[in-house]
C-alpha cells in the first residue's frame, strides 16, 4: 500500500468535509415577498432565520418555527459526522464482516456520513415542502399568492439555494470515497 495513496484518501475525505461545512453554513432555502423584502425567511440546518425587516410582523411566522430540540439535535448531528470522519481517517485496517461482504470501518464511517448527508437533504426538502404547503400554501420552489393579513398580502417567490445542493455534493463525495476506499489507497486482496 502506497503511503501517498493513503494521503489521497485523507485529502478526498477532507474535500468532502469541506463541502459538508460549506453546505452547513450556507442557507438552504429562502422566500422573497414581492414589494416587502427579499430573503424574508431562510432555512438553515439549525432552523429558520427571519430577516430584521419583518420586525413586528415576525409574529405572522408563528407555527412555522421548528421545535426547541431541533437546533441542538442538528448541531449534535454535525458533531457526530465530524467525529465519524476523523475516526474514519485515522482507523487502520479494522474491518467488519456483514454476510459475505467484508468492509473496513473507515469505509463504513466515511460512506455512512455521506449517506446520512444525502438522507438529511432529502428529509429537509420533504419537511420544508410540507410545512410551506400547510402553513402558507406556498410551494418549495416557485411563485404563490399568500394572504397573511395586511401588509403581507402579496406574491412570494420561494427557492432552494446553492447551500442545499452543496449537501448532495458533500454526501455523494463522502459516499463514493467510502465505497472506493480500497481502490483509492490501492489495497489489493491477498
Amino acid at each position: 500500500m502506497d503511503k501517498n495513496r493513503k494521503w489521497l484518501f485523507v485529502l478526498l475525505v477532507l474535500v468532502g468535509a469541506a463541502l459538508m461545512f460549506a453546505g452547513w453554513f450556507m442557507p438552504w432555502w429562502t422566500i422573497d415577498v414581492e414589494g416587502f423584502a427579499t430573503d424574508v425567511v431562510q432555512i438553515r440546518p439549525w432552523g429558520l432565520c427571519i430577516c430584521e425587516q419583518m420586525g413586528d410582523f415576525a409574529i405572522l411566522m408563528k407555527g412555522a418555527e421548528l421545535p426547541a430540540f431541533f437546533a441542538p439535535f442538528m448541531w449534535s448531528f454535525l458533531g457526530l459526522c465530524v467525529v465519524a470522519l476523523l475516526v474514519g481517517i485515522v482507523i487502520k485496517e479494522a474491518s467488519v464482516k456483514i454476510g459475505k461482504l467484508t468492509l473496513k470501518w473507515s469505509q463504513i464511517l466515511v460512506g455512512g456520513v455521506g449517506l446520512a448527508y444525502i438522507v438529511m437533504a432529502i428529509v429537509a426538502a420533504v419537511f420544508a415542502s410540507y410545512r410551506m404547503g400547510t402553513a402558507f400554501g406556498a410551494p418549495l420552489q416557485g411563485r404563490a399568492f399568500i394572504d397573511m393579513g395586511d401588509p403581507l398580502i402579496a406574491y412570494v417567490d420561494t427557492r432552494l439555494l446553492p447551500g442545499y445542493y452543496v449537501l448532495y455534493a458533500a454526501g455523494l463525495t463522502l459516499l463514493l470515497v467510502g465505497i472506493f476506499r480500497d481502490k483509492i489507497i490501492n489495497k489489493t486482496e491477498n
